[in-house]
């Protein structure tokens, strides 16, 4: 059996970097302000972003778009916007995070196809482009502090999340035709032993396999098959069965690459002579390296759309640039990834990922395979009696057409923890 680590902006944000969407938006007006602030006063303001008529100078005071605004309209001069798109994601109060960004970039697009609006598709790709460019450039910084700083990230804060990485099954959380198969075949396994050292006693031999004659021992010569089960969920179940995954994938949406951090299994292992993992990593939406040949995907991707239909019915491929399902085929990452959940049984652990219905198409590809054993949510405890756990969940399910599979692969609380 393998295991997915899903990675999300919240595994980046718990190891102290900041690349959230505010992160990212607060960095931009503060670094235009300061250069607003170094022109000539009255004088005009230009960039790539916005244009100001009459720069106000040393009369703009603190940091925020708000700020910005205020000065303006004392200074009597106006503001305008080059780029549309940044407008929108600044003006807009219930934009939190990163997926909420690539939602409204797709519901501006619905818009532009059934002419509900005046900008044009070409206009916002052109905007949302230049947008994901100033992205990957903020990123570029973030990483090389967060890289200087490494010695930060104690050993303490690697170790928690570390070990939850490469914790052992616990197959109480898998759902539950898939402990009744698993259960199914260690029973003919069983079965098969005892059959066969029956035989080979009669013929004054048979080899005596210790890890068998410890479950039997345990379960009763009659090989109950819910005993068995029970004993499979139970917490000493490690003591019995190899609940160690054979490989482990961590399915990283991030453009950065915190992961490195856990991809050596012995040193988050408590004994250093069992068995250990094979890890490896995927950086699903690229990286911001130009020299790996992995370039950011930042979109939307939700073909279960009802409105997706209609937009790859249009004969104009200006509508599909920043569909991320038709990205993912410029690499070799997608595929990657579906060899892995095809090869065997698999358990999702879900790390600061929110689910959101902008990687529906991907997470759907995941959730519902036929490999798919258990959904397990590693939830954000924002304080004591307040965490995100329902949140994920509601999102998670969004991703499912069969709500049946979703309620039985989806680990219920009680079984759950927080990231960090």
């Amino acid at each position: 059996m393998n295991r997915i680590i899903l990675i999300g902006n919240g595994f980046d944000l718990a190891h102290g970097m900041r690349t959230s969407y505010h992160d990212f938006l607060n960095n931009y007006w503060e670094n235009t302000i300061k250069e607003i602030q170094e022109t000539e006063l009255d004088s005009l303001f230009e960039n790539a972003e916005i244009k100001i008529d009459r720069c106000p100078n040393k009369f703009l005071r603190g940091s925020t778009y708000s700020d910005l605004e205020k000065s303006v309209k004392q200074h009597q001069t106006k503001l305008r916007f080059k780029n549309e798109f940044l407008r929108i994601i600044t003006n807009q109060s219930n934009i939190e995070h990163w997926v909420d960004v690539e939602n409204e970039y797709y519901l501006l697009l619905k818009k532009i196809l059934r002419k509900e609006i005046g900008y044009n598709i070409r206009n916002l790709n052109s905007d949302f482009n230049a947008i994901k460019k100033r992205l990957g450039t903020y990123l570029q910084e973030v990483e090389e502090k967060f890289t200087d700083k490494l010695s930060k990230v104690s050993l303490k804060e690697k170790g928690i999340i570390g070990r939850k990485i490469y914790k052992r099954f616990e197959l109480k959380d898998f759902s539950e035709s898939s402990i009744n198969k698993i259960a199914e075949e260690e029973h003919k396994l069983l079965s098969k032993y005892v059959e066969m050292f029956k035989r080979a006693s009669i013929n004054g031999g048979g080899i005596i396999d210790n890890e068998k004659e410890k479950i039997i021992d345990k379960i009763g010569k009659d090989l109950s098959l819910v005993a068995l089960k029970k004993l499979m969920q139970s917490e000493i179940a490690y003591f019995y069965f190899d609940l160690i995954p054979d490989q482990t994938l961590i399915l990283n949406f991030n453009y950065t690459a915190t992961d490195f951090l856990y991809n050596n299994p012995k040193f988050f292992s408590d004994d250093i002579t069992e068995k250990q993992t094979s890890m490896k990593s995927i950086h699903i939406h690229g990286t911001t390296d130009e020299y790996d040949n992995n370039e950011m995907i930042f979109g939307f991707g939700d073909e279960l759309d009802e409105d997706y239909k209609l937009i790859e019915r249009l004969n104009d491929n200006s509508y599909l640039e920043n569909i991320k399902s038709i990205n993912y085929l410029e690499a070799s990452n997608y595929k990657r990834l579906l060899d892995f959940i095809d090869s065997d049984v698999f358990q999702v652990f879900i790390f600061g990922h929110s689910c959101g219905t902008s990687d529906r198409t991907m997470l759907n590809t995941i959730f519902e395979h036929d490999n798919c054993a258990s959904i397990k949510p590693f939830y954000h405890q924002k304080c004591e009696n307040n965490d995100n756990y329902s949140d994920i969940v509601r999102n998670i399910s969004r991703n499912f057409n069969d709500k049946a599979k979703m309620r039985d692969r989806v680990v219920n609380k009680s079984y759950c923890e927080p990231l960090s």
